[in-house]
């Protein structure tokens, strides 16, 4: 995505300097900016209070309109299965007020992250397919455009994930002597200009588990302000691009092997 790009010319709050350059009421200026859409001198910025200063380079890059619709990748009498797309919260109100009682959340997505998402007809099938994810019997592939380009070509991260503290009313995740034991598998399909696209495969299933392992071996998924505050990498997107690529599993001797479609901003990074 190529951003809007200006010079700073005198001292003024940032909100009003994109008003100026970009057009737009405040409000939904302060909307974009909470969704990454601004960079100072390379560095993302969310508050439009921030002071800019004659000189700073400003960079902002408005995201385009969410998909609010749910392609169906798979379903048959028993499980649904979905592309999720960014900016939508897994949580039980949201698949209730979405997909009607019927269909129960059988794992979850971080809210920006894209790609396939398993759901169970009925709370028995959803107990069932969860014991699956529990025993480690569900195969989960992951693509991730990640800061800087790792020395080797492929690897494992096996650590125990615990809460370490908080950013901006969400739970930050880290390794420590104690914790839940999370299990990483990534290799390099793609190498650019202090970039990279790797697949990552979790054997376990924590929160935020691949985000946390990436920004820990130093290539932090672009652009998790979570987990990293500044880049080697120059650029720009609206969200952390992570997306939940394949999920393969059987049950009840049916097997269940389904790939969600690329979402349009990883596309430049596979031609």
């Amino acid at each position: 995505m190529t951003p809007l790009r200006w010079k700073v010319n005198d001292r003024q709050k940032l909100v009003a300097f994109l008003q100026n350059k970009a057009g737009g009421s405040g409000k939904k200026i302060r909307k974009e900016l909470e969704k990454n859409s601004c960079r100072i001198n390379g560095t993302f910025e969310r508050f439009g209070s921030r002071w800019v200063e004659q000189g700073d380079v400003i960079e902002y890059f408005p995201r385009e309109e969410e998909k609010k619709g749910f392609a169906i990748l798979l379903e048959n009498e028993h499980l649904q299965i979905v592309d999720k797309p960014a900016g939508w919260v897994c949580s039980e109100e949201n698949c209730r007020a979405h997909f009607g009682s019927g269909l129960f959340l059988v794992h979850r997505l971080d809210k920006d992250t894209t790609g396939a998402l398993l759901l169970a007809k009925g709370r028995e099938m959803r107990e069932e397919l969860m014991a699956l994810f529990a025993s480690r019997s569900v195969e989960k592939e992951y693509l991730a455009l990640v800061d800087g380009s790792p020395d080797k070509e492929e690897g494992t991260i096996q650590s125990f994930l615990a809460k370490k503290g908080s950013f901006q009313g969400q739970t930050i995740w880290g390794s420590a002597p104690e914790g839940d034991l999370a299990i990483t598998h990534w290799n390099v399909l793609k190498r650019g200009d202090r970039w990279a696209l790797l697949k990552a495969s979790p054997e376990t299933g924590r929160t935020h588990q691949i985000r946390v392992h990436m920004a820990e071996m130093g290539h932090p998924i672009l652009v998790d302000r979570q987990y990293a505050k500044q880049y080697r990498s120059s650029l720009a997107a609206t969200r952390p691009l992570l997306h939940a690529h394949r999920l393969q599993f059987t049950y009840r001797n049916v097997t269940v092997d389904v790939t969600a479609p690329i979402p349009a901003d990883l596309h430049p990074f596979l031609s």
